[in-house]
């Protein structure tokens, strides 16, 4: 009588590509192309409204490599500190983020360590949107 639908017998709905597929990435990189356009156009905004300049985006240009000089880790992957390697796909981030109705968009910028100055927690630019 009872017949279990598709997916809850397969489970296939749920799993989660262990890699990122070349239009994933493309996305990928057109978002974080999409950041660097932003800082610039506030920076050019500030900087023709009277050579006003932002201490935030100062450091951003300082601290934040442009998508074109990141490492392809940096690109598609983040930190979590429960993985085995201490990084995971950002894919399966917005996969989780999608079961719940929500989507995610995380982009983590690698910075340069400097030992003169304390350690700080990296700059994240999160964007939210209920589906």
């Amino acid at each position: 009588m009872f017949r279990p639908t598709a997916p809850l017998s397969g489970g296939l709905l749920w799993k989660i590509p262990w890699r990122l597929s070349a239009p994933q990435k493309a996305r990928q990189r057109k978002r974080l192309r999409l950041v660097d356009k932003v800082v610039d156009t506030v920076s050019t905004a500030l900087h023709n409204n009277g050579g006003i300049t932002a201490k935030a985006v100062e450091r951003w240009y300082q601290e934040m490599p442009r998508e074109e000089e990141m490492l392809p880790k940096d690109k598609y992957t983040i930190f979590d500190r429960k993985e085995k390697k201490y990084r995971k796909g950002i894919h399966s981030m917005l996969c989780e983020a999608s079961e719940a109705g929500i989507v995610l968009i995380s982009i983590s910028r690698a910075s340069q360590v400097d030992k003169s100055e304390p350690e700080s927690e990296p700059t994240r630019i999160l964007v939210a949107a209920i589906m």
